[in-house]
Parts: C-alpha cells; structure tokens; sequence
C-alpha cells in the first residue's frame, strides 16, 4: 500500500503553469466518449476500440476526455491518504468525476490496458527551469505503441491551479511527449522509467549529463513486468542507489519508503517459504508412512513365502511401486533445507529414516529380481536360503 501526499501532486500542476507558456500543440480531431459508456475503464476501452481506428486515436480521445471530464481534487490536495490503484477506486474516479494525479495517471493507463495496449503508471518528481520543483512526488504514464516508448501527463493535460482553484484547460503538450523531452521536467524515481539508455542520476539533476554505460531499459521492463511484488520493489531500490541515491528529499522519501516496504516483504517471504517448507516436510512424513505401511504389507506377503501366490507381473508392480516411492521421497527430503536449527533436526532425521527405509526396500528388490529369475520349482528355496545368511 503506498502513501501519496496528494497536495504534492495539486502544486505540480500550479509550478507547470506558472512558467512561460509554450505553444500548445494543435488540438487533434478527436471523438467524443458519451457518459453511458463511462461507467467503468473497460467500458471505456470497449467502446474507444470500436469507435477509433488506431492506437493513436484511442489514446487521443481518452487524453481528452479526462482533461476535460475530470476536475483536480481541490480539497483532497490537504489530506494525506493511502492510495489503492482498484477498479473500485477508479469507479469512484469516474462517479465523483475528481481525483489527484495518481487518480488521473491510473484511469488513463488502466483503460489503455483494458485495449491490450500496454500503459504504466509511473511515481517521480518534477523539475522547474531546470531545478527541483518544490512539489512533491507526482504521477505520470508511459506508453508503448509498437517500439516506440512515449510520457503522457494527464493531469498537466487537465488544467492549472491558482491557490485553491482549479481552472480546466485541456493543453496537448502533455500528450505523448518524447522521453528525452519528457525528462527535462519528469524525473521517475526509478531510472528505468525514464525509456533512455543513459538515465540522468538523481545527483545529476540539473547539470550536463555525463555518458555512462548503455542500460538496456527494454529487457530491464520486460523483465520487471515477470517479476512479483518483491523482486519489482528491489530492482527499483537497486537501479535508484546505483543511479545517483538519496540525492534530494523527495528521492530520499521513496528510498525509505522501498527499504521499509522491501524488509516487510522480505520478513513475509521468509514466513512463507518457511510454512512451504513446513508443508512440505509434513506431506513428505505423510509418504513416509505411507512408505512403512507398503513396506510391512510386503514383508507379511514375503513371510508367508508369496503366498496366496500372485503372478510374477503383481510381484513385481508391488516392488517397483515401493523402489519409486523411496526414490521420489529421498530425492524431495534431500531437497528441503532448513530454514532454523529446528526444523534442519526435523528434516535431518526423516532423511535419515527415509535413507534406512530406501536401502531395506531396494534390498528387497534385488531379492525380488532373483526371485522372478528363479524357476517357479525352486523358488522356495530361496526364502530358506535367506533365512540362513540372516541367522
């Protein structure tokens, strides 16, 4: 669950227009979404997909729809709230029609997704004239459309804010912006984001950048879109300490928020794998047993000399059903490794015991081996002949 200080994000927009403005992009022709098919992001998407052509368009009419269709939310700017990115909270969105910059960034890419086109919300800061704007963090997306990576802020798209107003002004300037354009302004947290193969350190905000080794950006998305909760936290805490660290407040704050975030994760997977490891041991003592039961049974039949007989076929089933058990058992218990002293001695003496057990079982089975070998008329013998070596 991630903290959003939601009046960080109200004065990004206000720093975005307090500076001279710039020519605005030409308004494209876009289509108009009607209010019935807004009650929800997939029945957004469904009906951009059947009313635009492109990609392109479909992003269009959406970036225009929120701009004009969602006001900032003036008197959440104040408060301090845990933020969920849920259908249920984006249905809100779209109800109450207000939101802060993580409620425009996630409606905008969670529509997009809804087509298949693949949009993600991305948590940085902003830059003024060249400097760190004392805003906050803030929310933005990023899209990839064929090959080709872009930055789309809907809430700079959306309007300014003076004070406590907010003043709607839809501005395409926001609207699919090159990331090395985009980074003049945007400054994701984690390095990846910002789609270039030498990111801008944290420390080096501001300054000329310096070359320094291609990053891959690609593979390293590609393979944070694979990955659990846990690893995807810990890549971006690894990528922010080698790209610069704890270089203003802002980076510092999410920093500390990864550390904290990553070691409870950390703490809970280490509980996880150990109640997988206790499950695991408990079903592996279950086949033990299970084993011991099969094993007994076979010694009462092998007492009694294989009689009532069987044919050699059943005989020879019921100790290669034995031999697989043990060896499926030992190879499982020898895989298991302790994660504390106690559970080492749990799993110490079950292997030791399904070990003992292995060796009785695949000495039987030798025994059975020359017991099929044997013709049928001196089979009984052999039971005496074992007898006598044992004695």
């Amino acid at each position: 669950m991630r903290i959003v200080i939601a009046f960080a994000c109200m004065l990004t927009v206000s720093v975005a227009s307090a500076q001279a403005p710039k020519p605005a992009k030409p308004a494209p022709a876009v289509v108009a979404i009607p209010d019935a098919a807004t009650s929800s992001p997939a029945d957004m998407a469904k009906w951009l997909k059947a009313h635009t052509n492109s990609n392109q368009a479909f992003q269009q009419a959406l970036f225009q729809w929120i701009a004009t269709h969602i006001a900032y939310d003036i008197p959440g700017m104040y408060q301090q709230k845990n933020y969920k990115d849920t259908a249920a909270v984006l249905q809100q969105v779209l109800r109450s029609r207000v939101g802060i910059c993580a409620d425009y960034a996630s409606l905008y890419a969670r529509v997009c997704q809804e087509a298949g086109i693949a949009a993600f919300t991305v948590n940085g800061y902003c830059l003024e004239n060249g400097t760190l704007a004392p805003t906050g963090a803030h929310d933005w997306v990023v899209v990839k459309n064929g090959a080709q990576w872009t930055v789309t802020d809907p809430t700079w798209g959306a309007g300014t804010v003076d004070g406590a107003r907010f003043t709607p002004r839809l501005n395409w300037e926001w609207f699919q912006v090159a990331p090395q354009v985009a980074v003049k302004r945007h400054i994701p947290f984690d390095p990846m984001w910002q789609l270039l193969t030498n990111p801008v350190r944290h420390d080096a905000v501001g300054v000329s950048r310096q070359s320094g080794p291609v990053f891959n950006y690609n593979d390293t998305i590609s393979k944070y879109l694979r990955q659990p909760r846990f690893e995807r936290l810990s890549g971006a805490l690894a990528r922010m300490e080698r790209y610069g660290g704890a270089a203003n407040p802002f980076v510092m704050a999410e920093l500390d928020w990864l550390r904290q975030t990553v070691k409870v994760l950390a703490g809970n997977r280490e509980i996880e794998e150990r109640n997988k490891l206790v499950d695991q041991f408990n079903v592996a003592n279950e086949d033990y047993t299970e084993m011991v039961k099969w094993y007994n049974e076979y010694v009462s039949f092998k007492n009694s000399q294989f009689l009532p007989e069987k044919p050699d076929l059943a005989v020879r089933k019921m100790i290669a059903a034995m031999v697989s058990r043990a060896e499926d058992l030992s190879k499982r218990v020898g895989a298991m490794h302790g994660a504390d002293a106690g559970m080492t001695d749990h799993l110490r003496e079950l292997g030791a015991a399904v070990q003992e057990m292995r060796g009785k079982i695949m000495a039987e089975d030798e025994f059975v081996n020359r017991y099929l070998k044997t013709e049928k008329s001196k089979r009984r013998s052999l039971f005496y002949v074992e007898v006598v070596e044992k004695s």
